[in-house]
């Protein structure tokens, strides 16, 4: 019991250290995305501070098994180079026991990561997207000024003469920053903004105006409207890092895949994040198991293997789960088949584990040794 809890409390130092140097890697890459957007969307250091915090628990998500995997190797190699396991098993202690404080660990790590997919990650999304809301009606409610040219909608340049209630508006020019073959510019005697918040979308519903486009020469050709609607399709986020599904949470989506109406590819789409949800947590108990018997080491040998074998161990896990996502999202099997990956994972451990309790002889060998007794 005591060695159990010296063993399970060691765990969460070389953790944490490897988690945060993880998400650090990862988030990294996110900051820079968001720098840039600074730039081109003119984005201010507030509303990128929020859009990394909403996805941070997308990062999250990847590091935590990523850490379990750093921790428990580790330590079990650092106990198999100082000889402590080759002391624990001279006294006759079962590699079993040896492995219920790291499955402990992999259990509480799991219960984190629940948290993460069934509540933290569709809370952090709905933000985002609130935020991107909110970003885009700042942009056309109250940076729109009259008389100033704005550059505040990605590649647009807006300009009005006047702004009245219910947003309505009067002497418009849109168009393009960089003018080409597909570009236009709009001039509006009056009009109204719009803002679709489902869609994220700005729509500028212009009355009697005339559009340019580029001609074959120097000249514009013209084209007079009663009426139009100017759809400006600007995402002040990083839409890449957004599905459509995840901001839902449990109660939704599974109402969605009982009783909404919808087709069939769409179900089939809610099901597999559902699935993904609760599923892909368990890959922190399996690995935190299959680790043990991989780190395993001869303290003659050295560890440089056992790090080859954990970036095998992750890599099998994440081509047998990519695989088996692609066979669902295909139609080609059902959703339960993604429970197999960690289950795969967790049955390879314990294969190992077994092996290496009775002292790394094959399977077949050992048979054939209790027939011959």
């Amino acid at each position: 019991m005591i060695l159990s809890r010296a063993i399970f409390f060691e765990l969460f130092p070389p953790f944490f250290v490897t988690f945060f140097v993880m998400t650090f890697m990862l988030v990294m890459e996110k900051i820079y995305r968001l720098i840039n957007m600074m730039v081109t969307k003119r984005l201010s250091l507030a509303e990128v501070t929020q859009m990394l915090i909403y996805l941070l628990p997308q990062s999250l998500v990847v590091t935590l098994p990523l850490a379990a995997v750093g921790a428990v190797f580790i330590v079990v190699i650092r106990q198999s180079l100082d000889s402590e396991l080759i002391s624990m098993r001279a006294s006759g202690k079962s590699l079993w026991r040896y492995v219920l404080p790291f499955a402990l660990f992999g259990l509480l790590i799991t219960l984190a990561h629940l948290a993460l997919t069934l509540w933290l990650q569709p809370l952090g999304y709905r933000k985002f997207a609130e935020l991107q809301v909110n970003i885009i009606k700042s942009r056309a409610e109250e940076k729109l000024v009259p008389g100033e040219f704005n550059f505040d909608f990605g590649d647009k340049v807006i300009r009005i003469g006047a702004k009245k209630e219910n947003n309505e508006i009067t002497d418009v020019f849109l168009a393009d920053r960089r003018l080409g073959i597909n570009s236009s510019v709009v001039l509006a005697r009056r009009g109204r903004i719009v803002i679709e918040e489902s869609a994220r979308k700005v729509v500028f519903l212009l009355k009697d105006g005339t559009m340019y486009f580029p001609g074959d020469t120097v000249t514009f050709r013209q084209l007079d409207f009663a009426d139009l609607s100017y759809v400006i399709d600007f995402e002040p986020g990083d839409t890449s890092s957004v599905n459509l599904y995840w901001g839902l949470t449990l109660a939704e989506l599974r109402y969605k895949i009982r009783y909404a109406e919808q087709p069939r590819l769409y179900r089939l789409r809610q099901i597999l994040e559902l699935h993904t949800r609760f599923s892909t947590p368990w890959a922190c108990l399996a690995f935190s198991v299959a680790a043990v018997p991989l780190a395993i080491v001869d303290p003659r040998a050295g560890r440089a293997g056992s790090f080859l074998r954990a970036i095998f161990l992750v890599v099998a896990y994440y081509i047998l789960w990519i695989g088996f996502k692609d066979l669902i999202y295909g139609g080609r099997a059902p959703a339960e088949l993604l429970w197999l990956a960690p289950a795969l994972i967790l049955a390879y451990g314990l294969f190992r584990l077994w092996r290496i309790n009775y002292e790394m002889r094959p399977p077949l060998r050992l048979f054939r040794g209790k027939l011959a007794g």
